[in-house]
């Protein structure tokens, strides 16, 4: 899908790679909504879209509550009359153990990572299905979303759920007569974020945050429905979703930290 001269809203815009992708967007003279908790990161984000000579709109707020993402959709839709591309790119997946974890803690990665993406989906698709002209819906998930991994069960599993809702919404959008609407998973490997600097989590083939945009950038372009990338590392997961589970528990588990 073009990216230029289009409403777009981006998620978790005030670090990593939602704030590079809008610095990347910024430059085709697009209507730019970012929203993240923190507001100071957002005001100079900004600045730096104006510069380009792009529209910004910032919302200050937590993507767990609802009532937020009600109004960042209410407020762009009010002020630019549609959404024509959606990033939803919230979530968080620090090391974990899923047998010493609390209930707290396991079920905090399931509303940092699926329900912050349930928050948004439900009033955009509302939107987006009243619209006429092509435009999507697309979620920065994870190459970690297809089976367990050590260290990143919860983070895993909630990726899971998201990448499953999403396959049956993009079904059920087609069998309902809305082919105008696309929805497309973003599958990074392991990108260098300051949100996983020192996570303990091993991290071969690591990217930049801007090869992962020019990666996602591509994507939006070819309409796919899942866009995996880096291939050495999108590789490693096909064939590991194909061998048998002795073989890749053995290996997972030779990637693991001796105490976590």
């Amino acid at each position: 899908m073009d990216y230029k001269n289009k409403t777009i809203l981006i998620t978790g815009a005030s670090s990593g790679i939602g704030r590079e992708l809008a610095i990347s967007l910024a430059e085709y003279s697009n209507n730019i909504i970012v929203t993240a908790r923190r507001e100071n990161l957002l005001n100079e984000l900004k600045q730096e879209i104006e510069a380009k000579g792009s529209k910004c709109l910032v919302f200050a707020g937590d993507a767990a509550d609802p009532k937020h993402a009600d109004l960042v959709v209410n407020e762009t839709v009010k002020k630019f009359g549609k959404i024509d591309i959606a990033i939803l790119n919230v979530g968080v997946g620090p090391a974990s153990n899923t047998i010493k974890d609390s209930r707290e803690v396991i079920l905090g990665k399931m509303r940092a990572n699926y329900d912050t993406l349930i928050n948004f989906f439900v009033p955009i698709i509302a939107q987006m299905k009243s619209q006429k002209t092509p435009c999507m819906i697309a979620h920065v998930n994870s190459l970690a979303t297809y089976f367990g991994i050590p260290m990143q069960g919860d983070y895993t599993a909630a990726k899971a759920a998201g990448r499953i809702f999403l396959d049956t919404a993009r079904m059920e959008l087609k069998h309902f007569g809305f082919k105008h609407v696309r929805i497309q998973t973003i599958h990074p490997g392991f990108v260098a974020t300051e949100a996983v600097k020192e996570d303990g989590v091993p991290a071969p083939n690591e990217i930049s945050e801007k090869e992962a945009v020019q990666y996602i950038l591509k994507g939006l372009l070819r309409e796919v429905h899942e866009n995996r990338f880096p291939f050495a590392t999108s590789f490693a997961v096909r064939i590991g979703r194909l061998a048998p589970t002795w073989l890749r528990t053995k290996i997972l588990l030779s990637e693991a930290a001796v105490d976590y």
